[in-house]
This record gives C-alpha cells, structure tokens and sequence, in this order.
C-alpha cells in the first residue's frame, strides 16, 4: 500500500510539473517576446521560487533559452514549430491531390510519415463512402513501418543500415499470417520497392485489409511521406503489384512531390 501511494504521488507530482511547465510555455507564446522570472510570475500566477525551478528545467531541457530580455523560446521549441509546419503544408499540398484519389479509386486514401522510432503516423485519412469494415487507422494514431504498405513505401528509401538495426533492436511480429516475419526477406522486400516504386501490403497489419502505397519526395529528393489506397479483400485488385490502382497511386505521389518541388 505505501509503495502504490508512493507512485500515485509522483505521478501527481509529475502531471503538476507538466501543467506548471505547460503555463510558463504558454506565457511565451501569448507574449511573443522575452519575458523576465519577475513577468513569468505575472503571467502564470507561479510562486517566484516555482517558477525559477521550472524555468531551469526547461533551460536544460532545451525548451527556453536565456536572452539579454529575459527567457524565450530554446530550439526544442523551435523544432517543433517548424515540424507542425511542415507537416501541416504537406497536408495542405497533398489533400486536392488526396481527394481526386479518393474519388476516382472509391476506396479510402491515407497520407502519412515516419516518426523518428520509424512508426507509421496518419496525417490525412479520406474514407470512402462504401463500407469497410474495421480499419485501426485514425488521424494522429500510429502503425507499424514493416508491416504497412506505407510504411515499406517509405522504409525502403531509408539508409540500409538504419532499417537493420531498427529490425535488430525491435523485431518483426507476426501480426497476421501474412506479416513478414524474416529479416532477410523484409530486406528483399524493400529492395524490390525500390525497384517498381511501390509497396503492398497484402493483409499483412489487417487480415482482411489490403493496400498499396508510394512515396512521396520532398524538393531535394528525399522521400518524406507516403500515400496509399487501402481497402477490404473483396474489393482490392489481385495481384495488386502491376494494377491500374498501384498506378494511379504513383501518380498521385508524383503529382504531390512536384507540388513540394520536386522535379
């Protein structure tokens, strides 16, 4: 009993220590300039000696930095402004683009990247308006990279060595029957999508959903996303590889990399 209310209280401790860091942030943001201990106390209504121990944490977090005028924004901070950025344009580029697909493959579209852990994150899902069963994707959830037909579109433009050790490190569950399981023959397998240009997924995160994804690329060439048609058995193309549908995917990856610059 005490060691549970030990966790609880730590656990209340740190959800405080969030919320009091959240505010100092917060501050920042409404004042959009450097702002002294004495005006973080104004602003978020923190005791002066509270106020100094969040700010040093957030100094050595990188989340502020200390200017002449007082603290502001660190490059953590900074990063994360221009990753939403980015993101949000690539939504913005991709989502006329996004809907022709939908419309013309009457099957559900999905934008998405990956993360720094190599997951699978859903920026865009445009469903269709025919029925399709359970499909895990949402707005912001994750997947995993090999076992998506996005994230393969996107893992095999990624240094090999990267892909190996992440493998190494994490393993490749079996999530269905059709899940590669085999180190090497994931490793063909991005080989050849590097060579048509494409992926699959043939029921390999889903049993009964299939998929198809290309890359998209960024101005300097680099792949920075994927898009993809997916949809239940019944109504997906066999073999999808050398389909019209694998096609008009491709095309609309193009279509959106040369919206980003590239080409």
């Amino acid at each position: 009993m005490k060691q549970e209310a030990y966790q609880s209280t730590q656990r209340d401790y740190s959800i405080q220590a969030l919320q009091r860091g959240m505010k100092v942030l917060d501050a920042l943001l409404e004042s959009r300039t450097p702002l002294s201990l004495e005006k973080i106390c104004a602003y978020t209504g923190l005791p002066k000696s509270t106020a100094f121990r969040v700010v040093v944490n957030l100094l050595q977090g990188s989340y502020l930095t200390e200017t002449e005028n007082g603290y502001w924004l660190g490059l953590k901070m900074l990063r994360f402004g221009a990753l939403v950025e980015e993101k949000l344009d690539l939504t913005q580029q991709a989502r006329p683009f996004l809907l022709e697909l939908r419309d013309h493959a009457d099957e559900t579209v999905h934008l998405a990247v990956l993360d720094d852990d190599l997951r699978v994150i859903y920026l865009e899902k445009l469903p269709t308006q025919q029925a399709v069963g359970l499909m895990m994707s949402r707005i912001g959830s994750t997947a995993p990279m090999y076992s998506t037909a996005l994230g393969k579109a996107m893992a095999a433009f990624r240094p090999e060595d990267e892909i190996i050790g992440w493998v190494r490190r994490n393993g490749l569950e079996g999530l269905t029957e059709a899940t590669i399981t085999d180190e090497d023959t994931f490793l063909r397998e991005l080989g050849e999508i590097r060579s048509r240009g494409y992926a699959v997924d043939n029921g390999e995160f889903e049993a009964s959903v299939r998929c198809v994804a290309a890359p998209i690329r960024d101005r300097t060439g680099s792949v920075i996303a994927a898009v993809s048609i997916s949809g239940p058995d019944s109504r997906m193309p066999v073999p999808l590889i050398g389909s019209s549908m694998a096609m008009q995917v491709v095309e609309t990856a193009q279509g959106i990399s040369h919206a980003l610059g590239y080409g």
